[in-house]
């Protein structure tokens, strides 16, 4: 016989046997909130001090991106990344403490060279064989002109393969510093500009972006090596006129 009726079995919350039973072993557990609020004599490492609490937690990813933002002035993307990323937000802030490289452009290396790396081979930043110190060396011999852009990429790419050698090792080894001999640069730019009369020309009608095209063939010369600085001076001073 079905009535479709649901009822309650026995009621147990009067009982005692089932009501809570205190532990004898366990001692009252009182909370304080911070050191000022313990009694006299009583130990705080014996006593829950919920300042001491607050304190040893970890900072929270929400902090640290706000915290990369503020201090470095970095993308709110990418301070997502370096989050994210184990290890990674430790190793930005490590190559900023020996660089004197800005922010966003160490971010860039950061996220691009360095990551664009550890992704393609499956490895975790820990893994990265250059380590914070050396490419901050890295950034700073581009910085003080020493390696340009396009070099210092290929630096890293020979660093990476290789077992511990320095970026001035590779620079030296593989030639790839900035070339900025006046002499060299001269007879170099003076071939393109011979060589380039079209463009010559329509330089001194005021197209100056043309330019761009002297300077990249210049640039290919000597494999990306050419102080730009001094090229650009160069051409401006040939294609007018004023060096041929």
């Amino acid at each position: 016989l079905t009535f479709r009726e649901t009822i309650p079995m026995r009621d147990k919350e009067g009982l005692q046997d089932y009501r809570f039973m205190p532990e004898p072993n366990l001692p009252p557990l009182i909370v304080f909130e911070d050191n000022a609020t313990l009694p006299p004599g009583v130990d705080s490492s014996q006593a829950v001090v919920v300042q001491k609490i607050k304190e040893g937690l970890p900072e929270l990813p929400s902090v640290k991106r706000e915290h990369l933002v503020q201090a470095y002035g970095i993308l709110p993307e990418h301070s997502f990344t370096l989050v994210n990323e184990e290890g990674l937000m430790e190793y930005f802030e490590e190559v900023m403490k020996a660089t004197r490289k800005e922010p966003r452009k160490v971010i860039g290396w950061v996220m691009n060279e360095l990551l664009g790396q550890l992704k393609q081979q499956d490895m975790s930043v820990s893994q990265s064989p250059i380590s914070p110190a050396a490419l901050a060396e890295l950034l700073e011999l581009q910085e003080t002109g020493r390696v340009s852009s396009s070099g210092a990429k290929e630096v890293f790419q020979v660093m990476w393969g290789s077992s511990g050698k320095t970026a001035e090792q590779v620079i030296q080894e593989q030639d790839l510093g900035l070339v900025s001999d006046a002499t060299q640069l001269h007879n170099i730019c003076q071939k393109v500009v011979d060589s380039h009369p079209t463009e010559v020309h329509a330089i001194r009608n005021g197209n100056a972006k043309v330019l761009n095209k002297l300077m990249g063939l210049v640039q290919r010369e000597l494999r990306g090596r050419a102080d730009p600085v001094l090229v650009m001076e160069i051409l401006k001073q040939k294609t007018h006129g004023g060096g041929c």
